[in-house]
């Protein structure tokens, strides 16, 4: 404030010096002798500090923390509301086989499946072949494999062996037993979630064991025990390595590879895992070369004419009494065997050309006995039966046909069926 004051110049008149060139205080007069400064006035303010700029490792570190406790909570919220039993459950409704009542097996719907397996009860040459092929470092990572994953992006990249996955073994069961099969970045992240998820509360024995369990194999076969009975007839406790292998290479692509339909492929993939087991130190190649090529033991259930109309209405309702489970069911339904044959042999017989016919025959405490939806189940699968909508006038033809009969007029009798004209009515 002193610098803006000027002493004797101006209007004040006179000569003088400014305060801007004048010391201050004047020579031999103290601080303490300054008429203008209170002693109690003067004190030291300390400066400020200086706060240092917010540069990228600051928002880095800050970006990484946020996403690790995002991390935290999408973890627990998976805890509390994702169901873990649901990779014990089979991924395909499993096989029910329908009954007449006799016994007679009338339809069979559903995948074929087995009990689940346990890994410490496998051979270790079942357990080696399956790691070779899909997971090697399995045992070592926590869900997620970055070595394949980047290897895996770099073959898709540079084109240098094909379209390839990189997924470990618990993002297979996180996707078979969690979520759908789209192809989408916000399905892989989902199925990244889950596999960490998955590796918190499973041991990695259980880990295996649940994707053994519900791996497809071709054929309708879902499981490693289903599949072991089913190409080989043989537990999966008892498999050899070779047939070990074969089953370890369909995986990937189970409906090309299945050996009943591509035995070429299927041995070209078999010879992959061999190569696969050799580079894993899981075997020599002296030991894989002298290993024989399996032969298939295939025992097929007998095929059942799934076609019927009777099969089509009842089977959704079988499947909804029971639970999603790997044992195989047999239901027994009210269909009379000899009553539905001498149905299917009436509408055939019943000519009236293109016109379709149904029929629906049951007990007086409800029991359907014999159904038939139509003419022909191959040519339409429209049941006539259960799916036509009928017109209220139509369903009380079924009083007047009753009072006709009880009237002593038989099925035979003609009844007068030409137009009635009196007065307006027609």
């Amino acid at each position: 404030m002193f610098k803006k004051l000027r002493f004797g110049s101006g209007r004040f008149g006179g000569g003088g010096v400014s305060a801007v060139d004048a010391p201050w205080p004047p020579p031999g007069l103290g601080e303490a002798r300054n008429p203008w400064l209170d002693p109690a006035d003067v004190r030291s303010v300390a400066p400020e500090p200086i706060k240092p700029p917010r540069n990228r490792w600051w928002w880095a570190k800050r970006i990484l923390a946020a996403v690790f406790v995002l991390f935290l909570i999408l973890l627990a919220w998976l805890a509390i509301t994702a169901p873990l039993s649901k990779s014990l459950q089979p991924i395909a409704p499993p096989e029910i086989t329908l009954l007449a009542a006799d016994g007679t097996p009338i339809a069979r719907s559903g995948a074929v499946v087995e009990e689940p397996v346990v890994v410490e009860r496998l051979p270790e040459h079942v357990v080696q072949a399956f790691l070779a092929i899909e997971d090697r470092r399995f045992y070592s990572h926590w869900g997620i494999d970055p070595r394949g994953l980047a290897r895996a992006l770099w073959a898709n990249v540079s084109g240098s062996s094909g379209t390839q996955g990189g997924s470990t073994i618990t993002q297979q069961l996180a996707k078979i037993s969690f979520l759908t099969p789209e192809r989408s970045l916000t399905r892989k992240l989902r199925e990244m979630l889950i596999a960490f998820w998955l590796e918190a509360w499973l041991t990695k024995d259980e880990i295996l064991g649940r994707y053994l369990s519900n791996a497809y194999f071709g054929d309708n076969v879902y499981g490693l025990r289903a599949a072991s009975l089913h190409y080989f007839d043989r537990q999966p406790e008892r498999l050899k390595p070779e047939q070990a292998i074969l089953l370890a290479g369909l995986v990937q692509a189970p409906s090309r590879f299945a050996p009943t339909r591509n035995w070429k492929g299927a041995s070209r993939r078999a010879d992959m895992v061999r190569t696969a087991m050799v580079n894993a130190g899981f075997m020599t190649r002296e030991q894989a070369d002298a290993l024989p090529q399996p032969r298939l033991d295939v025992h097929e259930r007998p095929k059942l004419a799934n076609g019927t109309y009777f099969a089509d209405w009842a089977m959704p309702q079988a499947r909804a009494l029971t639970e999603m489970s790997h044992a195989r069911l047999e239901l027994t339904t009210t269909l009379d065997s000899r009553l539905q044959r001498a149905a299917e042999r009436i509408v055939a017989r019943a000519g009236l050309g293109k016109a379709q016919v149904a029929l629906v025959a049951m007990r007086p405490n409800g029991e359907v006995v014999a159904m038939v939806g139509g003419k022909s189940h191959a040519q339409s699968p429209f049941n006539r039966a259960t799916q036509a909508r009928r017109q209220p006038g139509s369903t009380f033809k079924l009083f007047v046909w009753l009072a006709a009969l009880e009237a002593g007029m038989e099925p035979s009798s003609v009844v007068d069926d030409s137009p009635i004209t009196t007065g307006t009515y027609r």
